[in-house]
């Protein structure tokens, strides 16, 4: 591809000379760089790519596209204003507008992203529209599930793997990261969900407003005849349809001011101006999934797939993995594995575990290293006030030293009403070997990641770890 196309979308004036250098593919790690590739040096949390020009140069970078004031670096450098906005630009060219005769569904928010998108795409499929999930357990295309590594994809591999779907659409939950970093520049989107927002990755954005204001830029990326769908019982929701109808873009608001779409019990009204009621009911249990539901169930309308379809269709949806999944003690008791990580999220599981009328509930979790520390206080007061016993352990510590997380855990229960048991796996033991009937021993935090350090117990996940206490169980009490 000439350089003269690839460049357009960015408005800026090249040579007549290098107008006609052809380009064979986009780099933005120099390591990645060959032969007549155009370098993007961007300038990231941990490494600044204007540092690794000559070594791009090296590998074969024929141009290279930066923020930096440079000069005479020996081949065409084009300076811009964000070099992640031009990747994503450069990208969707390069991959010749991949998702253009594609139907693209944005799902933003701090928790529900991934149930509602897993929803979605069960519903969809039932209605014969194939699917690609971009998530933050999976990427899913053309049936080839594959586990992600971020919620969002960078921008170059988005379409390097958009361009090679054959589904007829592309569901993708955008994070907050996603956005912030332009990693969707290029890419338009028909409808676009915003589930809820909590305090969540303030590490990151450093307050609220921040926070907000980088999940209301999804909007901006709405197609002219684009929808939104916004759960709008809140100062956020409500603030974002105030925003996205500035932009002359419908909006389906849920159960906010003047809704559009009400949740009733386990029903959902579709229109107020001719009501009729259908069921969101589902075996993914509790209030949050059947406003996940009510998400996927008015989207999937707003696409134009028949009510009663999708109603029938929810139904059948089996769950997400990770999410509530259900894990059968030998005893009677039931373990709980589930991705929840905010004070949000501990109030919607601990509820539904509530709704199964448990003996006791245990609470095994844990917080990231380096991460946001303002949400811990009032996520370990969550729990205490809706479980028996509440168990601190450790997630990824992510650099921080063991002795000083210890001592962070330790800080949360001054009145001593937690255990603490730092090894996760022996925290689950505990649980385990101590587990009676009809207890609901709820782990969150990690859903089906892997561990990233090593445990007392040979095991790579909190689904491992059960699995593999479930078997040394069943051998213990083997009779030959």
């Amino acid at each position: 591809m000439k350089l003269e196309t690839l460049i357009k979308p960015l408005g800026i004036n090249i040579s007549k000379e290098d107008e006609s250098i052809e380009i064979d593919g986009l780099a933005f790690n120099s390591a990645k760089v060959e032969k007549n590739f155009i370098f993007v040096a961007i300038s990231g949390t941990l490494n600044d790519g204007h540092e690794f020009i000559e070594e791009a140069i090296s590998n074969g970078a024929c141009v290279i596209i930066g923020e930096e004031n440079l000069s005479s670096i020996g081949v065409p450098y084009i300076r811009v204003f964000n070099s992640r906005k031009a990747l994503g630009l450069l990208a969707n060219v390069f991959y010749e507008n991949p998702t253009q005769h594609k139907i693209m569904i944005g799902i933003t928010g701090t928790n529900g992203k991934t149930t509602t998108s897993y929803m979605l795409k069960h519903i969809l499929e039932s209605a014969g529209v194939s699917c690609s999930l971009f998530g933050s357990i999976s990427t899913i295309i053309n049936g080839v599930e594959n586990l992600s590594t971020h919620t969002t994809l960078d921008a170059l591999t988005l379409n390097q793997l958009m361009a090679t779907s054959n589904d007829r659409a592309v569901i993708m939950e955008v994070s907050s990261h996603g956005l912030a970093q332009a990693r969707i520049e290029g890419l338009r989107f028909d409808c676009c969900v915003f589930t809820n927002l909590d305090y969540e990755h303030l590490d990151y954005h450093k307050n609220m407003e921040s926070y907000y204001l980088a999940k209301q830029s999804l909007f901006n990326y709405l197609k002219p005849s684009g929808i939104a769908v916004i759960k709008s019982d809140s100062i956020w929701g409500e603030r974002l349809c105030e925003y996205v109808s500035s932009l002359n873009r419908e909006v389906v608001k849920l159960n906010g001011t003047d809704p559009t779409h009400i949740i009733s019990n386990e029903s959902l009204v579709l229109s107020k101006r001719h009501p009729r009621s259908y069921s969101i009911n589902n075996r993914m249990k509790g209030k949050h999934n059947l406003e996940n539901a009510a998400l996927a169930f008015s989207t999937a309308a707003s696409l134009n797939i028949e009510p009663l379809e999708i109603e029938n269709s929810l139904q059948h949806f089996s769950g997400v993995p990770g999410r509530f999944e259900v894990f059968q003690h030998p005893k009677g008791a039931n373990f709980i594995v589930d991705y929840a990580h905010t004070g949000n999220a501990f109030s919607h599981i601990l509820e539904t575990a509530n709704l199964y009328s448990p003996q006791r509930i245990i609470h095994i979790f844990g917080f990231r290293g380096n991460r946001d520390m303002q949400k811990r206080t009032n996520m370990v007061q969550i729990s205490l006030d809706n479980c028996h016993t509440c168990i601190l352990t450790f997630d990824d510590l992510n650099g921080v030293p063991t002795q000083q997380m210890l001592e962070e855990l330790t800080s949360l229960d001054p009145l001593n009403k937690c255990m603490i048991i730092p090894d996760r796996t022996l925290a689950i033991q505990y649980a385990w070997d101590h587990a009676q009937d009809n207890d609901f021993i709820v782990i969150t935090g990690k859903g089906i990641e892997n561990y990233q350090q090593n445990f007392a117990l040979p095991t790579t996940s909190d689904i491992h770890t059960l699995t593999y206490l479930n078997d040394s169980f069943v051998h213990q009490n083997q009779h030959y």
